[in-house]
């Protein structure tokens, strides 16, 4: 069966501020490369076998624009642009891209897979898929633990159960962003991978457990898809009905209730969310041009608009990011903080600088 990557990109990425803000967010910008997380992301699928050539795209309308640049730039044309009037979280994207997949290719599976995260190794990625891909055509909704390569307490966790095909295994339980101690004690078991929110699913499956388990958000998503406004690629969803899908993750409304939960695991595919600016530092091939000047300097991570000078003189474990006339300085071990700095500007009304 042909898999037709859903692409989600309507995330925020606060904790990559200055660059990530409100008017263009994390998955648009180049961080590790040349090109933006989300080129990379689309072109991780384009031309590999077995996979369809034209992505589904779910953002936020309000990138509708960024995207379609984006597309044209690296040559990809999607099979459809649906746009949300405003956030719901994954539950809502995946009922709609299940809705969406189920009319225009019923004999395809849907991959759906954020488009802000990295991956080291697309090849060990995309063959777990394309191994997954027998269960999933069987009905089962199956999602990919990353190897965790540290008791990371940022991540949630999947605990590997009984096996049911090949590298497949049934779910046994889906764990929240546990503390430490717990990190280190799932780890100590090798049942446990971190959970990475990528699911493979056939459009039927995904629409019969979404309809077991959570019923109001396939008929609110429904209604909204109905009554889209379509222009070209573009599917406004409409903003009425869709104001009325609730809002949470898919993990919640369906991944802990089904009894057709599967994993894949653990895959070494060298993953990371670049969540946090040391993230982006530790997988980054991307130059600053003109290169930093770094005088007795060490253990910095320096990302600056092209264009913009940066000088660091005896400092070490610092990271500075410089962006138009937004300027960020942090302790490398502290970048997982900056988030609060968007919550004081917030508070202090600064919203030209968001």
């Amino acid at each position: 069966m042909t898999i037709h990557p859903v692409i989600m990109c309507g995330g925020a990425g606060t904790r990559l501020w200055p660059v990530s803000n409100q008017a263009c967010p994390k998955q648009f910008h180049s961080l590790v490369s040349d090109k933006s997380v989300f080129q990379e992301t689309v072109l991780r699928f384009a031309g590999a076998d077995g996979f369809h050539a034209e992505p589904v795209i779910v953002s936020n309308a309000a990138y509708a624009g960024l995207i379609a640049d984006q597309l044209a730039a690296i040559g990809v044309t999607p099979a459809a642009i649906l746009l949300e009037p405003e956030g719901r979280n994954t539950a809502a994207v995946a009922a709609v891209a299940a809705r969406y997949l189920a009319a225009a290719f019923p004999d395809g599976l849907g991959l759906l897979v954020p488009s802000d995260h990295f991956i080291g190794r697309p090849d060990v990625f995309l063959g777990a898929i394309r191994a997954a891909a027998p269960v999933a055509a069987g009905g089962y909704i199956t999602t990919f633990g990353i190897a965790p390569s540290r008791p990371d307490t940022g991540f949630g966790y999947i605990q590997s159960g009984a096996p049911l095909s090949g590298p497949v295994a049934r779910v046994a339980a889906f764990k929240e962003k546990p503390d430490a101690a717990t990190a280190a004690a799932y780890l100590a078991t090798g049942a446990y991978s971190w959970n990475a929110g990528i699911f493979l699913f056939s459009p039927a499956a995904m629409l019969a457990e979404l309809a077991a388990h959570a019923p109001a958000i396939l008929a609110t998503s429904a209604a909204a898809l109905a009554a889209a406004r379509i222009d070209g690629a573009c599917v406004h969803l409409d903003p009425v009905a869709f104001a009325a899908v609730p809002s949470t993750s898919i993990d919640y409304a369906v991944m802990e209730h089904t009894a057709l939960a599967a994993v894949l695991a653990p895959v070494d595919c060298a993953w990371s969310d670049i969540g946090t600016w040391s993230m982006v530092g530790e997988v980054s091939s991307r130059e600053n041009t003109p290169a930093p000047v770094l005088i007795n300097s060490e253990n910095c991570l320096v990302h600056a608009a092209d264009g913009q000078l940066v000088a660091l003189v005896g400092v070490e474990g610092l990271v500075v990011v410089a962006d138009g006339n937004r300027i960020l300085v942090t302790a490398r071990d502290r970048t997982q903080d900056v988030g609060a700095v968007v919550k004081a500007l917030k508070d202090r009304g600064l919203k030209d600088f968001l």
